[in-house]
């Protein structure tokens, strides 16, 4: 399935024939938001035939289990989704979010996310 490779594959977009099981819990990946290029990493490491729903999210340091801001509404990705265009979307949602970074705070990326697999209905 082509998940996110020339478009960003929102969960919303999906055809109402497919169904999607959602049961498995939500994990969290961090990454150095100063090092957006890990996002290329963490696609590649997902494995053969799995489908992950991800939400993108900015945390300071000091609440890392509490996400400061939300960056996008949960989209599909696969080990053939494009890295580039992930992190072009990413860059684009945080310069529109209006969210401002104070002096001397470290920003943490992490990618909100779980396996998921489809069905027709």
């Amino acid at each position: 399935m082509n998940l996110t490779i020339n478009n960003i594959s929102f969960l919303k977009d999906l055809d109402n024939n497919i169904k999607v099981d959602m049961r498995s819990g939500w994990r969290h990946h961090y990454i150095d938001a100063s090092n957006l290029i890990e996002i290329t990493s963490f696609i590649r490491l997902i494995g053969e035939d799995k489908i992950y729903l991800i939400i993108p999210l900015f945390c300071t340091s000091q609440s890392l289990s509490l996400p400061t801001l939300n960056l996008s509404e949960p989209f599909l990705v696969n080990n053939n989704s494009n890295s580039s265009l992930i992190i072009k979307f990413i860059i684009d949602q945080y310069k529109s979010s209006g969210f401002t970074i104070e002096e001397h705070t470290t920003i943490i990326f992490a990618f909100k996310f779980k396996r998921v697999w489809f069905s027709d209905k």
